[in-house]
Formats: C-alpha cells, sequence, structure tokens
C-alpha cells in the first residue's frame, strides 16, 4: 500500500461518523476528561496507578567475543580433557583426550551418549569435516566414571559473522519431536547439549538444556521444524542462563528461548499436499524481525531477537530466529522475578486428532480478566468523553495506536484472526504503563507483501483496526463509533509515524517511525545480516526448487 493511499484511507476514517452529535473532533482533550473518583470505582479493575508514558529501552553495548578459552570439564571433577575446546573452524584439525581416572574412554560421533560399548579411545581423532564428540570414561567394569563431555567441531566453509548454536541430542530423542511434531507439553521435551559461537568461532557456553517443537503450521508440513530451548535444572543446566544474547535489551538471564524457523515467511512453505505455493516463492525471511524491531523504535516493549546458524549432531540445519519466548518468566524478566501477569493471545492450530481450532486463551495468569474489559468497552456509552479517560486507565492507548497501525502499515493480512498478545501486571506492584493492557507483534510473517496475497494486491489493512470480528480490535472499534475525537486523535497520531505532520509538535525520536527512509533502512539492516547465509539455507531445504539466492534479492 502506498503512503499515499494510506493517508487517503486515513482521511476516510477521520470524516466517516464524524456526523452532528458526535464528540467534537476540535477539541482532543474532551475524550481524555479526568475520570470522577465514582466512575473508576464502579468501571476498573482494583489497581489505578497514574498513566506514564511509556520509557524507551536504551540499547544494550553488544558482547565482545572474548578470546579463546582453554578446554575445560562442563561440571564437576575433571575426568577427560580435549586438547582443544569446540569451535567454528576453516581448517580440519587432530583431537586428543587425556584421561584422568583411569579405564578407557569412549566416545560417540552420532549425537547418542557413549555407553560401554562405544568405540574406545585409541589415539588422536582426525576431524575433516564437522564433527561432535561425546565423551565418557568408564572403569574395567563397564560403569562410567565423572562426567560426559560433549564438544563440537563445526569445519565450515563460509566466514561466520553471526552466531552459530550447536544442539547435540541422541537422533532417536529428535526423530521423535520430528515425527510427533503435533504433541506439545513437557512430555515431548527431550535432553540434548547446546553450544553457542559467537562471530569468530569462539565457544561462549556448553550447556545441558531440553528442546521441543514450536510453531503452529510448520508442525505438520515443515521439514524445518522451529524449536524451544529450556534450561532447567533438571537436565544439569542452570535454570537460567546468562548470556548477552540480544544487543537491545538489557536483559541477560533466561530460563528459555525460540529458535523460529519463520515457516510462512520461508523457502520451505508447503501446502496442505506438501507442495510448494506462490507463497513458497515470495519469502524474505526477515518479516517478523523488521516488524518487531520496528514498534521497538515506537517506544514499545518487544521480544527481542537476533539471527544464528543451527547445527543438529554436525549437520547443518538452517537459519534462524533466536528470540525470546512471550510468557510469564519474560514479562517478570522485565520487571520483578515475583510479579503476576495476565498473557492473553490468540491461539491457532491443529489438536493431536488433526482438528483445526482457532481460541483466545491465557498463556498466562487470568484470561477473565481480559474478557471482563472487552464486555465493559462493548457495554459503556463512548460518547461520554469521561468514559474514553477511563478507557485510557485501562488500556495504554499510545501502545494500541502504535500496535494497530503498524499491523496495518505493513499489510499483516494473517492478524488479527491469529498471532496476537496482550499482557498486562495485575499485582500491587505494578506502575505505570505495566498495569494496563498492551499489545506486543509476535510472528508477523505474512508482513511486506509476503503470502499467497502478496505483491499484486494492495489491501486495505487499515480497516482491521477498528474491525468488530476480533477482540483485540474492538478496543477501537466501538470508541470510534462513538467518539470522534478518539478517531481524530488516532489519524493524527498515525501521520505522526508516518513523518507527514506533528501537530503537537512532539520530539523527533517520537515522530517519523514509519517514514520510508526508516523502514527501508530496518529492512536493508536486517537482509545485509542474512544475506550471505541465504544460498547455504536453499541448498540445505529447498535444493530441487531450482531458485538461488537471487529470488531473495528480488523479494527484499
Amino acid at each position: 500500500m502506498s503512503k499515499r493511499m494510506l493517508i487517503f484511507i486515513l482521511f476516510v476514517i477521520f470524516i466517516t461518523g464524524c456526523e452532528e452529535g458526535s464528540a467534537d473532533p476540535s477539541d482532543p482533550s474532551s475524550a481524555v476528561a479526568e475520570v470522577t473518583q465514582t466512575e473508576v470505582a464502579t468501571s476498573t479493575p482494583r489497581n489505578t496507578p497514574a498513566l506514564l508514558a511509556v520509557t524507551r529501552v536504551p540499547l544494550a553495548v553488544p558482547p565482545t567475543p572474548p578470546p579463546a578459552r582453554p578446554a575445560a570439564p562442563q561440571a564437576g571433577a575433571q575426568s577427560i580433557s580435549f586438547s582443544q575446546d569446540s569451535g567454528v573452524s576453516r581448517s580440519p584439525l587432530q583431537l586428543s583426550l587425556i584421561n584422568h581416572v583411569g579405564g578407557t574412554i569412549r566416545f560417540t560421533t552420532n549425537g547418542a551418549l557413549p555407553d560401554a560399548n562405544s568405540t574406545p579411545y585409541g589415539g588422536p581423532i582426525n576431524i575433516q569435516e564437522s564433527t561432535v564428540i561425546r565423551a565418557q570414561a568408564f572403569n574395567d567394569e563397564g560403569f562410567p566414571v565423572g562426567e560426559a563431555y560433549t564438544k563440537s567441531y563445526l569445519i565450515v566453509n563460509y566466514e561466520q559473522t553471526i552466531p552459530v548454536i550447536s544442539i547435540v541430542a541422541d537422533w532417536k530423542d529428535l526423530d521423535s519431536l520430528h515425527a510427533n511434531a503435533i504433541e506439545r507439553g513437557r512430555e515431548w521435551e527431550r535432553p540434548m547439549n547446546m553450544e553457542y559461537f559467537a562471530p569468530g568461532g569462539w565457544v561462549q557456553f556448553n550447556v545441558k538444556a531440553g528442546i521441543r517443537i514450536h510453531g503452529g503450521k510448520s508442525r505438520l508440513y515443515s521439514p524445518k521444524k522451529s524449536y524451544r530451548l529450556y534450561f532447567r535444572k533438571s537436565y544439569g543446566g542452570p535454570g537460567k542462563l546468562e548470556y548477552p544474547f540480544f544487543r537491545d535489551t538489557q536483559v541477560t538471564k533466561f530460563d528459555k528461548l525460540v529458535l523460529r524457523a519463520g515457516y510462512n515467511d520461508s523457502f520451505t512453505y508447503l501446502d496442505e499436499d506438501n507442495a510448494p505455493t506462490s507463497q513458497t516463492y515470495t519469502a524474505k525471511y526477515i518479516g517478523d524481525q523488521v516488524v518487531r524491531n520496528l514498534h521497538r523504535d515506537m517506544g514499545q516493549p518487544i521480544a527481542h531477537g537476533s539471527w544464528v546458524l543451527l547445527y543438529l549432531n554436525g549437520q547443518f540445519w538452517g537459519l534462524y530466529n533466536l528470540t525470546e519466548r512471550v510468557d510469564l518468566q519474560f514479562f517478570q524478566s522485565y520487571s520483578d522475578d515475583d510479579a503476576d501477569w495476565d498473557v492473553v493471545e490468540k491461539d491457532v492450530g491443529w489438536t493431536p486428532m488433526g482438528e483445526w481450532y482457532s481460541r483466545e486463551r491465557a498463556r498466562d495468569g487470568d484470561y477473565g480478566a481480559w474478557l471482563e474489559n472487552q464486555e465493559w468497552v462493548g457495554n459503556v456509552d463512548f460518547s461520554n468523553p469521561g468514559n474514553i479517560g477511563v478507557l485510557e486507565w485501562r488500556v495504554n492507548m499510545e501502545n494500541v495506536f502504535s500496535y494497530l497501525f503498524l499491523q496495518a502499515y505493513v499489510q499483516n493480512y494473517d492478524w488479527p484472526r491469529s498471532n496476537w498478545i496482550v499482557y498486562r501486571r495485575k499485582d500491587t506492584g505494578a506502575t505505570g504503563p505495566e498495569a494496563q493492557w498492551r499489545m506486543m507483534v509476535w510472528d508477523a510473517e505474512y508482513s511486506f507483501g509476503n503470502g499467497s496475497k502478496g505483491f499484486m494486491t494492495d489491501m486495505n489493512t487499515v480497516v482491521k483496526v477498528h474491525s468488530p470480528h476480533d477482540s483485540i480490535t474492538r478496543i477501537l472499534e466501538k470508541p470510534f463509533i462513538l467518539n470522534c475525537a478518539l478517531k481524530h486523535r488516532f489519524v493524527n497520531r498515525a501521520r505522526e509515524y508516518l513523518g507527514v505532520e506533528n501537530l503537537d509538535g512532539r520530539p523527533a525520536h517520537e515522530v517519523g517511525h514509519l517514514s520510508k527512509d526508516r523502514v527501508k533502512a530496518e529492512i536493508t539492516r536486517q537482509a545485509a545480516i542474512v544475506r550471505p547465509f541465504m544460498q547455504m539455507e536453499i541448498d540445505r531445504w529447498v535444493p530441487h526448487l531450482g531458485i538461488d539466492a537471487g529470488l531473495f534479492e528480488q523479494n527484499i
């Protein structure tokens, strides 16, 4: 959708419904009249903090990879030492193992933990290609002694400009997950070992963790799955892994992370007959990350992300988007460890019986609180400016305006029928925007012309902003109908986001977030990160399509 068309649609929204008797559009302040104590007591939840401006999170300094560290045991007393630590290298190497406890070192290269029947170590191991080593000392009776060690030696033919993650696990476990990808929950989580290599190949950490399948439709149709990684102590992990994965947040402790394959914005997209479609050929890979970053630049909280290359048991598994997981623990990491949050999502997918479902549910906390808010919105008279004040006390309108207009701007036509999250903090420690309902971008893969309705279709996605058909957009539907002043404010704010107007004289960082230059700059920045690895991705997953990285360039 062109900027000229977008501005025209906003104009139509502004004038439509502003008939005589509506709230006065020349007096926007009438829509935010102070709410009386009586109105608050009868119309709102228990916490009533003052509405505060949304603060911008400063960018943290990107981590500098440390020099190579000497090989060391992962935990406990050292029973085996390695002549070289794990790494990403362009050259073959020779690896020696030293036994510190006697008996016999046995090792595997297929991801399985060694047992008393595994290959005995008898001398240096020549590593000519990417190889994972799992080694364990055994005494003369065949019982394990000390720790089992896992090391990844990845021999590559590319310049490693983004991090690499190596996951090592028994293929029986991985194959079970892949074969039962529709299954969910803790019982479908399997143990694994994870190593993380900064650009340049230096290993940053080596931890035990758990892995499960993540995602929706990709569970059924994509050969390249998305994964969720858990750092539980029950696996021998840290509980919370501490590392600065994301340069745009100061949070560095994570109990879980997501490896997003980006199915709907990738060349691996397949239809129900496991065949490529027109959507397959529109892939850009970066859409969701770009949209999340744009919302970040609009001053809003996001699930931070970065790009990595994934290896499973030494096999290249493709380009992945490493992100935070939006749930209770995520919000606690940005507030207090014991904070209580309601996190509500639009959840779509298939049941284990193969039945499609589309539902709203609480990912964490209480769904009833969101339902109560929506019932209030549906029953109140918004021609009364005081009720607009109550709405702004319940809901953070700057967040709502930015989120809804951003979804319209990027033409995310898979939304709002799916892929939305609303959240609020409900305990007595909530302050400012924490206590208000807000919205967070997640899974914006159907954006910027992607998909079967992309490129050749110029859709009016602005109308979805105030649609009566979806819970999340009913926030604005009735208020827009009954209060022209609120609609007027939304249109003005949208024009500020576009950078075509600044009636209120806002500072530079509060306007122009969606100007052509700034949006293009973010697209260019993300494309530059993934570009060197696009042909590798194609060769790994879709060599049969007869395409090359030139199609990626065309789509960008």
